[in-house]
């Protein structure tokens, strides 16, 4: 990916203070309690440092700051502004640093920002370029220019601890692709336009030469690459979050927000491709071209709930029980209070006879939204699984009033495969078995457990059914019928089917 944005010069600088977007730091009373007090001859030196920052004398600004944080190791403020003035001039290993010291401080502002004096002025644009481009970053994660420009915003709003982050990225992917030195960028512009000349249609050239010219600041120049580069190829997202950088490094937000929402349209309509293949390999059973499809949308918009699910379906009907599993992990990490996927990783666990971590996730669950069918069916399942019939049957009908309460319905998770070695083969055991004894309730009952396993609910179901026309009094066949429709998310069937198998249950204690 293309490298890292140079630094901002002293125009950039003149134009934030005539803004208003200077950074002057009133913090909190707590932060200021943290603050070691200045000497009397400090002091006003310190005042004039920071009227040097919010004037954009960043080069009188910094040895000031840079000696007074010194002399005061402990002071946030001394340290706050330092780091923001090495933001401004682009030096950002050297702003990672002050902004460390400032959250080894007061660890509190990694979540708390400084109360700057002019963020009530700061434009609802501003704010406006940093949610979108929040939304967007992902897509383009390579490309160390767009962590730099929201970065550099974050700064703005205070956001120290945001802003640490998005620098460490920068620092991380300059590692990767090595620092070239001016020389090397010269040398890398006459190649680019060597390619143009011979190629004139060449979009990566043009993509490559703008970021070369963003390097050395010349940025009317990396704006008039990239509007080449998508006039012949409109639909390249990442060219225009390159130009939205571009845009507000010159503090021309508006346009900024433009390229922005174009990338968007561009990304939401390639992530809706992506998620309606993915589901239609799934129903037509190409789950390996499901698996693809739905990794493509992650790649595309990785904050996405339905690319998550669709590659955990399809992993899991692939038989990649392990990988579906991994899927389920990585969405509960991304949305902790997500209670659907809850469910979702539940069942896998379930079909997978991991009683205990399916317990756990209720339990996760339940302290999220204790009034959930779904987790209530699982935990019915779960019941039963300890001969807690009674527990279970209680559990159901709490399940049906909070579905009559919240006018819900229970997902139907009978399609979810567990994990069986040798699946096949005991299929092929069990239907020589019954060809031979075609009435034999025992071959039925292990039939229908494996098309459970199997993630057939309704052949298991049939199967069930099957004993029960041979013999209505098996426990074993109401209460595993009552689980598959469980499973099913018919709680009704399932509460009868327990019932019947309590009735049977009472019928023997009292002969």
């Amino acid at each position: 990916m293309m490298r890292v944005l140079r630094p901002m010069r002293l125009v950039f600088i003149i134009a934030l203070v005539v803004q208003g977007l200077f950074f002057s730091i009133h913090a909190a009373e707590e932060i200021k309690a943290k603050n070691p007090s200045l000497s009397i001859w400090e002091k006003p030196r310190y005042e004039n440092a920071k009227l040097y920052a919010e004037r954009g004398l960043l080069d009188k600004a910094i040895p000031e700051l840079k000696e007074i944080a010194g002399l005061y190791p402990d002071n946030v403020e001394a340290h706050a502004y330092l780091g923001w003035a090495y933001s401004q001039k682009g030096l950002i290993s050297d702003a990672v640093e002050e902004f460390q010291k400032v959250l080894q401080i007061n660890p509190d502002l990694q979540r708390m920002p400084f109360n700057f004096p002019m963020v009530k002025d700061t434009p609802a644009v501003a704010k406006e370029f940093i949610a979108h481009l929040e939304d967007i970053i992902d897509w383009t994660d390579g490309f160390s220019g767009a962590h730099a420009v929201l970065g550099f915003y974050y700064v703005q709003q205070g956001m120290l601890g945001d802003a640490l982050n998005e620098y460490k990225k920068v620092l991380k992917l300059e590692r990767c692709e090595g620092k070239e030195s001016i020389s090397g960028i010269d040398q890398a512009i006459k190649e680019y336009e060597d390619v143009i000349r011979l190629k004139p249609d060449c979009v990566e050239a043009y993509i490559k030469l703008a970021c070369a010219h963003a390097d050395k600041d010349m940025l009317d120049m990396s704006i008039a690459d990239m509007k080449k580069a998508i006039s012949i190829e409109p639909e390249r997202g990442e060219a225009h979050v390159y130009l939205a950088c571009f845009y507000a490094r010159k503090l021309m937000l508006d346009k900024a927000l433009n390229e922005l929402n174009e990338t968007k349209k561009i990304r939401d309509s390639m992530l809706e491709t992506s998620l309606a293949e993915a589901g239609r390999c799934i129903a037509t059973c190409m789950f390996e071209n499901a698996i693809s499809a739905a990794q493509d949308a992650i790649r595309i918009y990785p904050r996405d709930k339905r690319a998550y699910r669709l590659l955990a379906t399809a992993y899991n009907k692939n038989g990649e029980i392990d990988k579906a599993i991994g899927i389920c992990k990585e969405f509960l990490c991304r949305y902790p209070d997500d209670v659907h996927a809850y469910a979702f990783l539940g069942w896998i666990y379930v079909q997978c006879d991991l009683f205990k971590e399916a317990k756990d996730l209720v339990e996760r669950a339940i302290r999220i939204e204790p009034e959930n069918a779904e987790i209530q069916a699982l935990m019915a399942f779960l019941y039963v699984s300890q001969d807690q019939l009674h527990e279970a049957v209680a559990m159901c009908n709490k399940t049906i009033d909070t579905m009559s309460v919240k006018n819900d319905r229970v997902s139907d998770y009978g399609w979810i495969r567990g994990n069986v070695p040798s699946i096949e083969q005991k299929f092929r055991e069990v239907m020589d078995v019954l060809e031979v004894k075609p009435d034999y309730t025992e071959a039925y009952l292990c039939l229908g457990w494996l098309y459970s396993k199997n993630g057939e609910a309704e052949r298991a179901i049939n199967s069930f059914r099957k004993i029960l026309e041979l013999t209505s009094d098996s426990y074993k066949a109401h209460v595993y019928l009552g689980n598959a429709y469980v499973q099913r998310g018919q709680i009704k069937d399932a509460l009868n089917e327990y019932n019947m198998a309590l009735h049977r249950v009472s019928a023997t204690q009292l002969q």
